[in-house]
């Protein structure tokens, strides 16, 4: 009787122990994305050689100055992080001073083999940097129709595709290939968008048809006169 005490009490030190153990190491706090620009990612340790990495997010921030008036300044937000995934890791080492949005999983404690922070690194993507067009200004004639191409930079961001809008679709609009139509005279900005960048391409529109009847207009009024 007393051994079955003596074991039924080390198993529940032993499941309690290993209940303690995966709270403090092995469950997962909280799930998130940090975006900025990655500064740098090394390997390194005397052990456990771990992946750590960190990230600089810039962004403002309003304070006082002295004399307390309100002022708006430029802040620096750094986030430091393991990376557990080798394959993860070797292509964040490859990428340089990209803009990445980075997702985490937030644990209670380190490990010594996972890592120094408690901010593990699981997967990335790639953030569109600049989009650039191939003209930022067009003239064309009504019912003409012209394509206006964009490239986007990096090559290898997560971009889910443009998205082009006109200002004006009672002057000019464009589908979603880039191609514009010109519908009336007047003046439209094309607008390509990608996350959060976005490039733009002015359009005038003429209507020759319409020009030449004001003038022959104008000379058959002087040759009244």
């Amino acid at each position: 009787m007393k051994i079955k005490l003596i074991l039924f009490i080390l198993l529940i030190l032993l499941l309690g122990g290993a209940g303690i153990g995966y709270w403090r190491y092995y469950f997962v706090f909280g799930n998130g994305v940090k975006s900025g620009e990655l500064n740098y990612v090394v390997n390194k340790g005397y052990i456990f050689k771990t992946y750590e990495g960190k990230m600089i997010q810039s962004g403002f921030k309003g304070s006082n100055d002295a004399k307390g008036a309100a002022a708006t300044g430029i802040q620096s937000n750094e986030f430091i992080f393991s990376i557990e995934n080798e394959e993860v890791a070797k292509k964040l080492m490859n990428m340089g001073t990209r803009t990445v949005d980075l997702y985490y999983k937030e644990y209670l404690h380190t490990l010594p083999w996972r890592g120094n922070s408690v901010y593990v690194v699981d997967s990335f993507i790639v953030k569109v940097e600049n989009i650039s067009l191939n003209k930022t200004e067009t003239r064309m004639n009504v019912g003409e129709d012209e394509r206006i191409s964009a490239a986007i930079y990096p090559d290898d961001s997560n971009c889910k595709g443009l998205h082009w809008s006109s200002s004006n679709n009672a002057v000019a609009t464009v589908n979603s290939e880039g191609e514009i139509h010109a519908v009336a005279p007047g003046k439209a900005t094309i607008y390509a968008k990608a996350d959060n960048k976005t490039a733009s391409c002015d359009v005038i529109v003429r209507d020759p048809k319409r020009e030449s009847e004001h003038l022959q207009e104008g000379y058959d009024s002087k040759e009244r006169f």
